[in-house]
């Protein structure tokens, strides 16, 4: 089975290395040719990502999203040893408390996209005292 999701996987990949160009022969839209136009020869991807990594929003965002990322799957990873751990046998309640931590993560994510669809306060969700406008 998984030589055969191997094959199917790279079949696929050489047909879009093959088939698919850089860019198209003519541009989708009148700002994708001005893009073309103003594109700068020696833009390149090592400046990008620093000029990324310059912008302070984009490394708040980064630093935000990889202690999010980061305490989940330390929790879910960890989380069958630490109720073992202090209470033997209860491998069905591990499973129950993993699957209720990401009910109310998704249910969260939910819930906050709508009360910011709503409210239009994206950038005012940091802390009280350092408000980015």
């Amino acid at each position: 089975m998984f030589y055969i999701i191997g094959g199917v996987a790279t079949l696929l990949l050489i047909l879009v290395i093959i088939v698919f160009k850089e860019k198209p022969k003519y541009p989708p839209s009148r700002a994708q040719s001005l893009s073309y136009a103003l594109a700068s020869p020696d833009a390149s991807y090592l400046s990008s990502i620093s000029r990324l990594f310059k912008n302070l929003n984009f490394v708040l965002l980064v630093i935000t999203y990889g202690l999010n990322a980061g305490a989940f799957y330390a929790l879910s990873t960890l989380l069958n040893r630490m109720v073992i751990r202090h209470y033997p046998g209860e491998e069905v309640n591990a499973g129950r408390i993993g699957l209720t931590i990401v009910i109310a993560g998704m249910l969260g994510a939910v819930l906050s996209g709508i009360w910011l669809d709503r409210s239009k306060t994206y950038k005012n969700l940091c802390h009280p005292n350092c408000l980015i406008r």
